[in-house]
């Protein structure tokens, strides 16, 4: 979802609404330029190291699923 607002007035009510509610203000004109490459003509970027995926590799190590496999079983449509 993307607010605009035209003051800091507005941008400090957002900030203490989103502590409040638990959502985070980003503004896009500080961010990083993220390296953009396609392949087959599918647009990919690195994803964010600072990302902790522990609980991740908690939940797949030793379980030997691939993406097919979790394609197949999680995303079935009812019939």
């Amino acid at each position: 979802m993307v607010v605009r607002y035209k003051n800091q007035k507005t941008l400090k009510a957002l900030i203490a609404l989103g502590e409040y509610l638990g959502f985070s203000i980003a503004d896009p004109e500080n961010k990083e330029k993220k390296e953009v490459y396609h392949i087959n003509g599918v647009p990919v970027e690195s994803g964010d190291p600072k990302i902790d995926i522990q609980d991740l590799t908690a939940i797949f190590t030793g379980e030997d699923i691939d993406a097919k496999t979790l394609r197949e079983s999680a995303w079935q449509r009812k019939k």
